[in-house]
């Protein structure tokens, strides 16, 4: 093979490939442990299967993980650092070996999937089969793109697979790689089935889940530097089609926000597409019954929780006893990231009496699990009584001290709407109460996409492309949707539809990103939301306290790995952003 011109940074991936990647299936393929991949062994099925596999089931060691899952979140307008976080991210004192794993995992995987399509042509396969496998590695190829591309803007575009290092490498523009994000989804959105075929089910890449990140590449695309003039239109046009054509792809809004997030509705008609998890300890790579320590283990369900355990009796005085015990369904606190209180109380869910957003998304009570547990106001019976509540104004913590029932400690928000930084309300769309014990990581999937993010992608297009109307139109779907309540009357459900209802002139850029927060809050998304709109400065400096004096208009772009920098010692120095 001729010599590519490729930092040192390569990485030859084991072909002890997972299948627990790909959900819905125990074993994909044979394992042939080797010391490298060669031409040869991506001209066979089990090759092109064995690196796709490998490849879905790396995306396990980003989110989901705790490093990865700061850099989604901290430093945003929605999340503060939690009382045992890692102040890094959120504060914009930035470690450059935080933000090592994006890069790192998305280049290997690449070569992986450069290698798939070069050499999967000639696979001794049908041709259905082969289709399907290599638009598989197309997707895939063009989702790692998308994420390089945002976060560190130009970067090196690899399309051959290598295998002799190199020393030298290149950034390539925003413009080519966009181009080049395009290509793969336009090719991939053609071959990819509208439903989960085998080998690929559960929730992995299909013809509408291609469409909805090429749209998303045209609407990032459209508000970048490398915008062209057509893009906003092409992406609702893409957005729009996708809705119409949602019974075809078995796509679907969950009538009542409620059934969103429940581990029940994982793989249902609203998700588009996952990161999969198992708890088979050898193709899930998981453990069990210990510290989750797994590097491809899905924690989000330890990161957003708050330290109920330690809530004494006396609240807020000392020396009280704990009413609550660390279990199962109330979950492991790690205490990393807490809800930005003012900011999610006074804007976002601000209207908590019509729409359901707020309740459906944070616990907000825990109910008495400890025998003999009490506070001044009484002994607590485990199952019955409230333990703690953290409810969303002073007034209503006051209302509940003069209800003679109510024996339990209350935690409101402070005068600015804060909470403190270990009790807060607690996420609840990543809670997994199935797992075995209290030590073990979620099995459950991480969604990626959802479908209702197919309507506010087409709000926010809509809106840049200048059509108000029908931008209001998309989000009224989801606001109007969130107006129900299962213990609401026809009548007053009726009327919350009504006053969930929005005009065009409703419409601004502001309001897109709160609804993007009241229907998404917490899905590992906000960064980039608030890059790709221009929104990250402006909007840690209105809202986030704790980021606002040290983010700089530089931090829109993450540092380049100083280990990539430091290994390209051929032609060129790799550059680093700026301000890094």
């Amino acid at each position: 093979m001729k010599p590519k011109n490729l930092t040192l940074r390569i990485y030859l991936v084991a072909a002890v490939m997972l299948a627990s990647g790909i959900s819905g299936c125990k074993k994909i393929l044979e394992e042939h442990p080797r010391s490298q991949i060669t031409p040869q062994f991506f001209s066979t099925s089990g090759g092109i299967l064995g690196g796709i596999a490998g490849v879905y089931s790396d995306m396990r060691n980003l989110w989901g993980t705790e490093g990865f899952t700061n850099m989604c979140v901290g430093g945003v307008d929605e999340d503060l650092v939690g009382g045992s976080g890692n102040p890094n991210f959120f504060t914009y004192k930035i470690v450059n070996g935080d933000i090592q794993p994006l890069w790192n995992i998305a280049y290997q995987d690449i070569n992986t999937l450069n290698g798939v399509l070069e050499f999967g042509e000639k696979a001794d396969i049908d041709d259905a089969t082969k289709t399907q496998y290599l638009a598989q590695a197309k997707f895939l190829r063009a989702f790692y793109y998308f994420y390089l591309v945002q976060t560190y803007g130009d970067v090196p575009l690899h399309l051959d697979f290598i295998t002799t290092a190199s020393t030298a490498d290149s950034r390539q523009p925003i413009k080519d790689v966009y181009a080049q994000i395009i290509k793969d989804l336009t090719e991939a959105s053609a071959d990819l089935p509208a439903k989960p075929a085998a080998p690929f089910l559960g929730k992995a890449a299909t013809q509408p889940v291609a469409f909805y990140l090429l749209a998303k590449a045209y609407l990032t695309r459209g508000w970048s530097s490398a915008a062209e003039s057509d893009d906003f239109k092409t992406a609702y046009t893409i957005a729009s089609q996708i809705i119409q054509d949602k019974d075809n792809y078995g796509l679907g809004l969950w009538p009542d926000f409620a059934s969103v997030n429940i581990k029940a509705n994982d793989y249902g008609q609203e998700t588009l597409f996952v990161i999969d998890h198992s708890s088979d300890t050898k193709y899930g790579e998981y453990t069990t019954g210990q510290f989750a320590a797994g590097p491809k283990e899905n924690k989000t369900n330890f990161f957003f929780r708050p330290n109920y355990p330690t809530m004494n009796g006396n609240y807020p005085a000392t020396g009280g006893g704990s009413i609550m015990t660390r279990d199962i369904n109330n979950g492991r606190p790690f205490i990393r990231v807490r809800p930005n209180g003012p900011y999610l109380l006074h804007q976002a869910f601000a209207d908590r009496v019509n729409d359901s957003r707020y309740d459906n998304t944070f616990q907000t009570i825990w109910i008495a699990n400890t025998p003999g547990a009490s506070t001044p106001r009484g002994s607590l019976s485990v199952g019955v009584d409230t333990a703690i509540w953290m409810p969303d104004s002073a007034t209503a913590a006051q209302a509940a001290l003069r209800v003679p029932a109510f024996k339990g400690a209350i935690v409101p928000p402070g005068p600015t709407g804060s909470w403190t930084p270990a009790f807060y309300p607690s996420l609840k769309k990543y809670d997994d109460s199935t797992r075995a014990s209290l030590n073990d990581a979620s099995t459950r999937p991480f969604v990626m996409f959802r479908f209702s993010d197919v309507y506010l992608l087409a709000a926010e297009a809509y809106f840049k492309a200048g059509d108000n109307g029908n931008a209001a139109a998309m989000l009224n779907v989801l606001r109007q949707r969130a107006a129900y309540k299962a213990t609401n009357t026809p009548q007053e459900n009726a009327d919350a539809v009504i006053a969930q209802t929005i005009l065009p002139s409703d419409v601004t850029l502001d309001f897109i990103l709160d609804e993007y927060t009241r229907e998404n809050y917490g899905n590992c998304q906000r960064w980039w939301d608030l890059v790709r709109t221009q929104s990250l400065i402006r909007r840690v400096q209105m809202y986030n306290p704790e980021a606002a004096a040290n983010i700089q208009p530089f931090h829109v772009l993450r540092p380049i790995p100083q280990t990539q920098i430091d290994l390209v010692t051929s032609g060129p120095a790799f550059p680093q952003n700026p301000g890094y």
